[in-house]
């Protein structure tokens, strides 16, 4: 009979056959670097496996637990990874069970939210994710780097990567960019995520009081392209420094380009935008492990003069679904079950994560016929949800 259990890297046999599983879904050569560093991972994670009649590994996923800021409040997040099934188990619903068990570790440890990267959207809206964070791609031919205006003050100078990622986390938490829902990224969470990548290199910026104020994270192919994997800056001048010293550098390749986490489009930081290559491309996915406790700390932008009646579907987790009534008073809201007759809103839980979380617009949904409302109803309770920026995720698991 098959079943879910939990497992950890002391158990020798089954953590062995979880490794081998992962090595094979995502079409990994096994070597003893790829498996330390899934171990490592396992360290900080809870580990679900199914186990088949004869009690081997057929299925399984990790849920490692981070802090994640959102508007400069820490919220605990599931980050789903590392889910796997060989082919010949699947269609056997051991997905739907280990998801199950995710979410029900997730509301004992005090989770409000989950990311994951999806192999497929749709399928993991079975599980009330939901499209929230995008990439914008920048691509420049090298001889279309603009001239820059001089910053006069400070300087800029190369680091060691690996030994300046205590730096690099300081700043990247000062950075406005970390704060719409980025990780909070603890040192082990730091060593792991960025070990996995020899190659790139760092260069810090430094005021006229020598101190740091922004890096630039970056890799080079010979000869083709030099990638910004992260500009961080806390200041607009040590911004403009960091962009002078990738330009230094894009006369010995071929393009330069960047993957940024931020969602929304820079294009008009160029002269000439033209010469600019840009497009927009999902990401990850985020859902709500519990409203009630998410809404009660998050951090709105206007109070509710009245309550308003929510009604919420939520197919997989049905602690979310149901009727609720939202009041917010100095910012904090609160979530209350009511029996109420009289329905404000209409939404479901996805939905709802795409709004609570900036990434849409309650006008937008309501214009696609995604929820239910009175236009008033909208426009009050958008405005309790009025954030500059969209989204920001700069990690990956």
């Amino acid at each position: 009979m098959t079943q879910v259990v939990e497992i950890s890297v002391q158990d020798q046999q089954l953590w062995q056959e979880y490794l081998a599983l992962c090595f094979y879904a995502f079409d990994r050569l096994s070597n003893a670097g790829r498996a330390e560093k899934l171990t490592e991972l396992g360290r900080h994670s809870h580990t679900y496996v199914m186990l088949d009649d004869q009690g081997e590994v057929k299925s399984g996923l990790m849920v490692t637990n981070l802090p994640v800021n959102w508007h400069g409040q820490q919220f605990l997040m599931g980050a789903v990874g590392y889910v796997a099934t060989y082919p010949e188990f699947g269609g056997q619903g051991a997905i739907s069970q280990l998801m199950s068990a995710a979410y029900a570790q997730m509301a004992a440890d005090g989770v409000y939210l989950s990311y994951l990267a999806p192999f497929s959207f749709t399928f993991y809206r079975r599980f009330g994710y939901e499209q929230v964070f995008d990439q914008v791609v920048y691509e420049l031919a090298s001889r279309d780097f603009p001239r820059l205006p001089k910053v006069a003050t400070g300087r800029v100078e190369r680091g060691d990567f690996l030994t300046d990622l205590d730096l690099m986390a300081t700043l990247y938490a000062k950075s406005d960019q970390s704060q719409q829902g980025g990780v909070v990224r603890e040192n082990w969470w730091q060593q792991y995520r960025f070990s996995k990548h020899p190659r790139f290199e760092v260069a810090f910026s430094y005021d006229d009081a020598d101190q740091a104020d922004g890096y630039l994270l970056y890799e080079r192919t010979p000869g083709e392209t030099f990638a910004i994997v992260e500009l961080m800056a806390t200041t607009a001048d040590s911004q403009m420094r960091l962009l002078q010293f990738a330009g230094k550098h894009v006369s010995s390749y071929q393009k330069l380009l960047y993957v940024s986490g931020n969602q929304t489009v820079q294009n008009d930081l160029l002269p000439e935008a033209y010469q600019l290559s840009t497009k927009v491309q999902p990401y990850m996915m985020a859902s709500v492990v519990d409203w009630a406790s998410l809404i009660a700390k998050w951090h709105f932008t206007a109070d509710l003069a009245e309550p308003i009646v929510l009604a919420i579907e939520d197919d997989f987790y049905p602690a979310n679904a149901g009727l609720w009534q939202l009041t917010i008073e100095h910012g904090r809201g609160q979530l209350t079950a009511t029996e109420a007759t009289t329905i404000d809103l209409r939404i479901d839980t996805r939905q709802l994560t795409k709004v609570v979380l900036g990434y849409r617009s309650l006008t937008t949904l309501h214009q696609r016929g995604e929820i239910q409302a009175e236009a008033s109803v909208l426009q009050v309770l958008q405005s309790c949800l009025n954030y500059a920026e969209k989204p920001m995720l700069w990690d990956y698991f």
